[in-house]
């Protein structure tokens, strides 16, 4: 998934009908359902936020 998403409207089952690329709608197990890519990036791909490097200080401090 290096390249350009690709802008084309019509798209049939996740597949642009004009360039062939698959936008990934489904993936089940680290593979795509319709094209069965497994090129996928699952950090990329995961809906959960990645927590930071470092907890800022002011988290770290007391409240008086």
């Amino acid at each position: 998934m290096t390249s350009e998403p690709c802008r084309h409207p019509d798209h049939v089952e996740s597949i642009c009908t004009v360039c062939g690329q698959c936008v990934h709608d489904v993936v089940l197990n680290g593979a795509c359902f319709y094209c069965e890519s497994t090129d996928l990036d699952p950090e990329k791909m995961s809906p959960k936020k990645q927590a930071p490097a470092l907890i800022p200080l002011e988290r770290l401090l007391r409240k008086p």
